[in-house]
């Protein structure tokens, strides 16, 4: 019998992944891994208290065994500080993704090693097919929940030890089985924040948890003329609109974050748009091109993939060019290039051309 660690977040979908293992003849071993201090009650959703407790009773409702591993460390380090670190420097980071990068895919994932499975499984929407040259990572099968955006990370060499048994399923199938099983998260309601800044205002948290204060400072049209204040460009994100404090007048968006002068810039709509961007940190999940090639890419989880060239460079580095300019190319943010379905690899967003450049 082939053993498999599961990640248990104490949500539906890891819960019923677990079951749908066990039904598969795997010796299923649950693992919930502690992100947070037993005192932040605040926190909802995976990694805090209240999520492991329910991962505890879906595990015992399931009759499998259950551990609990601290990472509080680990997350606070790579998770929590890459986040701050990022928005201080002006750049718009994912946070789901460096969860997935340095705690359920390579700390989680040597854990699983360590006690002797086979195999680690998560949640995840998302496929691992087996493919011409070896596996590869494809979206998941309904449309609304996939999350191979958030998976590019991946070692490539380990998707033929990773299963996510709910790729092929919708999420309506999934809320089914658990009802039948009657799995105590069956009917819970599905988080859509960042687990660490509750209340989904990542301004407050920095202000409130990361002890960021107020940094005045200007904002600038795209001719550099001075039109408005604010308390730190941190606050503000590249293609936001609303919150400016700018009014009156034509509809402006922020376009660029200036970090070492506290400025904001902002623009039209057109000026929000980038031709073009660079890419550092690329991962690929699929055999590297040896030149410029024609794919997909998804520069935010809900963003529809845009048609582009990329050109490879050297040390994980290359130039992306749109087929036509796309808004809101954010430096810090991931993109994730597709080949139809499959994910060929990602990077992190480095810097977006300006559109004559």
């Amino acid at each position: 019998m082939k053993k498999v660690v599961v990640a248990m977040s104490g949500g539906v979908d890891s819960s019923v992944a677990a079951a749908l293992l066990k039904k598969e003849g795997y010796e299923v071993v649950g693992v919930t891994l502690r992100l947070f201090a037993e005192e932040k009650s605040a926190v909802k959703c995976c990694g805090g208290a209240e999520s492991a407790a329910k991962a505890r009773s879906s595990a015992d409702a399931l009759g499998i065994r259950h551990y609990f591993k601290s990472a509080q460390g680990l997350f606070s380090e790579k998770v929590i500080k890459n986040f701050v670190d990022g928005y201080l420097a002006g750049s718009t980071p994912n946070p789901c993704v460096e969860c997935n990068r340095y705690l359920k895919f390579s700390y989680l994932a040597d854990l699983a090693h360590s006690m002797g499975a086979d195999h680690l499984a998560t949640g995840h929407y998302a496929e691992i097919r087996k493919t011409e040259d070896g596996y590869g990572l494809f979206r998941g099968a309904d449309p609304l929940k996939d999350q191979s955006y958030f998976l590019y990370c991946l070692k490539r060499a380990q998707l033929g030890r990773l299963l996510f048994p709910l790729g092929g399923m919708e999420k309506k199938e999934i809320r089914r089985i658990a009802a039948e099983l009657g799995l105590p998260c069956a009917a819970q309601a599905e988080s859509k924040d960042i687990c660490f800044v509750t209340g989904g205002n990542y301004n407050t948290y920095l202000k409130n948890s990361a002890a960021v204060k107020p940094r005045p400072g200007a904002i600038l049209d795209e001719t550099g003329r001075r039109i408005g204040t604010h308390k730190g460009f941190f606050n503000f994100t590249v293609g936001q609109r609303r919150g400016t404090g700018v009014y009156g007048g034509r509809r402006l968006y922020v376009i660029e974050l200036r970090p070492a002068a506290n400025e904001v810039v902002l623009g039209p709509l057109a000026a929000a748009c980038s031709p073009a961007f660079s890419v550092a940190g690329l991962n690929w999940l699929a055999p590297v091109p040896a030149g410029p090639f024609g794919a997909a890419a998804q520069i935010r989880y809900r963003h529809k993939p845009a048609p582009c060239l990329v050109t490879p460079g050297a040390g994980g580095a290359a130039e992306v060019v749109f087929e036509r300019p796309e808004f809101a190319v954010a430096p810090g943010q991931s993109v994730v290039f597709y080949d139809g379905d499959r994910v060929l690899g990602g990077g992190i967003i480095e810097r977006a051309a300006q559109r004559g450049e």
